[in-house]
């Protein structure tokens, strides 16, 4: 198997460009090529830097603009990456077009459901009910804070080999309708979406915790990961 390179998009804010180490680890024990994505603005770019790599990650980080999926600001809403979304959104169509396999993590999945035409809950604890669990957790990122069930038959199905893990969570915004291309692979027992997959393309996934952060400590993360970078490496043959 050749090395894929792996492009992941980064937190962006008034001081620049940044990623937590975990996702250059997660990618390169699979033997992965972490590239990071630098944000750009002209669609030329955009394209060449989808065609310069094999697979796309898009990492975690703050809340998306609402006018995305049509609504105003809740006043819960968190920070914003201005120009982040529109950017990422490029990336995800250029990649679909080429058949590129996509890891949506956290943020990742949502920009990805929205980009298709799906909706988010803005602040799952007050737009969702009173019965939502903390999805925001306060433990370190390897700790595996609460259970997701993941329905048998889907690609994620496939990847982990059961119906049941434990994640970590550090959220407070989640899908809320998936777009007509995504199925829901994975939730929680409050009802919350924690992954979606495409039902167009071999492998785009989106899931809402971070593997990331668990890579090194929980199996189900780590076959994430494999699963990822083994679909880039098969697209270079």
């Amino acid at each position: 198997m050749k090395n894929p390179v792996i492009g992941v998009t980064t937190f962006i804010s008034s001081e620049g460009l940044r990623l937590p180490e975990n996702y250059s680890i997660a990618i390169s024990g699979e033997k992965g090529v972490p590239v990071i994505l630098a944000k750009v603005e002209d669609e030329k770019l955009i394209k060449k830097q989808i065609e310069n790599i094999d697979g796309l990650l898009l990492s975690g980080g703050d809340d998306i603009e609402p006018a995305f999926f049509g609504e105003s600001p809740h006043q819960k809403i968190g920070p914003i990456e201005p120009g982040r979304d529109l950017y990422e959104m490029k990336l995800i169509k250029y990649a679909l077009e080429a058949g590129k396999p996509i890891l949506g993590i956290c943020r990742g999945a949502q920009i990805l459901n929205v980009h298709l035409g799906g909706t988010m809950y803005q602040d799952i604890y007050s737009q969702h009910g009173d019965r939502t669990i903390k999805h925001n957790q306060d433990a370190r990122k390897d700790y595996l804070s609460h259970k997701v069930t993941v329905t048998e038959g889907t690609k994620l199905h496939e990847i982990v080999g059961t119906t049941e893990i434990r994640t970590n969570s550090f959220h407070h915004q989640a899908n809320k309708s998936p777009a007509e291309s995504l199925k829901v692979s994975a939730g929680t027992e409050d009802g919350i979406i924690e992954a979606v997959e495409s039902t167009e393309h071999d492998f785009v996934i989106g899931v809402q915790w971070h593997p990331e952060g668990t890579y090194l400590v929980d199996e189900a993360s780590r076959k994430i990961f494999k699963a990822f970078i083994k679909a880039a490496s098969e697209l270079q043959l």
